[in-house]
């Protein structure tokens, strides 16, 4: 496996943790956790949605939308 696939899976691993924590804060603000909790969830969901787009050009599975890899901040992108 090559150093970039190493990565990728290694990033996918930390988003997973990262998920998990941010389930965590949800559940101990109770009810009304505070805004921090999703402004923190969004931002793992964002990085999550890059990190597919990216783990796709690297292993070459699929084609990744253009439009979809530039919101992703992916440049260079064409079909």
């Amino acid at each position: 496996m090559s150093a970039l696939l190493r990565a990728v899976d290694v990033l996918n691993d930390r988003l997973i943790a990262a998920a998990s924590i941010g389930d965590a804060f949800d559940l101990a603000g109770g009810e009304t956790p505070p805004a921090w909790v999703h402004v923190y969830q969004s931002q793992v969901e964002a990085i999550r949605e890059a990190s597919e787009s990216l783990e796709t050009l690297v292993r070459g599975i699929g084609v990744v939308d253009p439009d979809k890899a530039k919101r992703s901040g992916i440049e260079g992108v064409e079909l």
